[in-house]
């Protein structure tokens, strides 16, 4: 039987029988342990699951008597106790007459428990540890060849999770991304950014190419350096514990929360609205398979460009869109557009694009967006968006042209 105690900050109490006053002034205050089958063990738990939680429920004697009695028969395997604080309750029994007043005073305080039977193991909370086994082995027992080690990070907080980038280990923690580089049988250190992951769940990647969501919100690639790709304005209005999948056969990036996903093209650097619940991704033989906690469901095409000024302060005026897709049919268009950058935009309605990709859309304006949209679900692809119209003030120029 092996049970494992951890808190931060570990609070002793005690209550007395028939003792009128009692002082203990120590400091610091010392609690140890012992045990007839004593055992060293160091298990960092990880982060409470409140679903995972048992209670124990217990009862008074009687009304005078509030001492609680507790057997608990049979044997106990790896069970884990995680509290903050973790409070101990114990009981002082005098055998003999009542003391009227009894005052301890140490530096330190030194407190002895026995257990008879269980093996008991108190461990700090080691949240921002790490830890390597033997070469080929599942064993991270610390032997005297010194392969197996542990060490911490240099940063607080917990260790969410890690992954191997080429010949390297990446750490994704609470409060930064961390590489591990070999160094003979130990791992030296390299911090890459003290901005933490976002959950326990958002990085994903492979040996070649990682990603994760920050704290802030933005979308980050990881190699040697942090290369920060952002779309905060999407990201950041996700629940806090979102789930990133990396699709290796189309080399995409998911982004979902249960409500709302997003994923990212590497290929293209696009990023779009996708499915909401999607919680992994993997191939194997040839063959994709897909988890998510209920069916999924892909939403219809939507794209929305960055604003375009057409590199001008003047007012202009579109007459239509020119699109060059392959899509024939079902695809729609609008314009965002506003004459005040100090402003929200206003959109256009939305019209049809014609078998020919021209969209007649009349809008006046400073600063567009262009969008576009499909109801059915079809693979096309987008080439081009160009937009013809006027810019005011300027009688010798009558049109001009973005390609994205």
């Amino acid at each position: 039987m092996a049970i494992n105690i951890t808190a931060d900050p570990f609070v002793l109490t005690s209550e007395q029988r028939g003792v009128y006053s009692f002082n203990v002034v120590a400091s610091p205050f010392v609690v140890t342990m012992e045990s007839n089958q004593p055992a060293v063990s160091h298990y960092p738990p990880a982060a409470r699951n409140a679903a995972l939680d048992q209670t124990l429920y217990l009862s008074y004697a009687s009304a005078t008597d509030a001492a609680l009695v507790c057997s608990i028969h049979g044997t106990w395997l790896n069970v884990n106790i995680q509290a903050d604080p973790f409070v101990v309750n114990s009981s002082i029994l005098y055998s003999g007459e009542d003391v009227a007043g009894e005052v301890w005073a140490a530096d330190p305080f030194v407190l002895t428990a026995t257990f008879e039977e269980p093996i008991v193991i108190l461990a700090s909370v080691k949240s921002n540890w790490v830890k390597w086994s033997n070469i080929g082995s599942l064993d991270f027992t610390i032997w005297k060849d010194n392969v197996a080690g542990e060490r911490p990070i240099n940063l607080a907080g917990w260790v969410y999770g890690l992954k191997k980038l080429g010949g390297k280990i990446v750490v994704y923690s609470q409060n930064g991304i961390v590489l591990l580089v070999p160094s003979g049988v130990y791992w030296g250190e390299q911090i890459i950014s003290r901005i933490g992951v976002r959950s326990k769940q958002a990085f994903c990647g492979n040996d070649q190419v990682q990603f994760y969501v920050d704290i802030e919100g933005r979308l980050c690639k990881v190699s040697d350096a942090i290369e920060v790709l952002d779309y905060s304005e999407y990201i950041d209005s996700m629940l806090a514990d979102i789930v990133l999948s990396f699709d290796e056969v189309t080399q995409r990036v998911y982004i979902c929360d249960g409500l709302v996903g997003y994923v990212y093209d590497l290929a293209s650097k696009s990023f779009a609205e996708g499915p909401a619940n999607i919680t992994g991704i993997g191939s194997q033989s040839g063959t994709s398979y897909v988890t998510a906690s209920g069916a999924i469901s892909i939403p219809a095409f939507s794209l929305c460009t960055d604003i375009y000024d057409m590199g001008n302060r003047k007012p202009k005026t579109i007459h239509y869109l020119d699109i060059g897709t392959d899509l024939t049919t079902g695809l729609y268009a609008a314009i965002d557009y506003r004459l005040d950058k100090s402003v929200a935009f206003a959109t256009s309605p939305w019209t049809t694009v014609n078998p020919n990709g021209r969209a007649n859309l009349p809008c006046f304006g400073v600063e567009f967006r262009f969008r576009l949209k499909t109801l059915t679900y079809e693979y096309f692809e987008l080439d081009y968006i160009r937009a013809v119209g006027m810019l005011h003030d300027y009688s010798w120029l009558d049109s001009f042209s973005s390609k994205g």
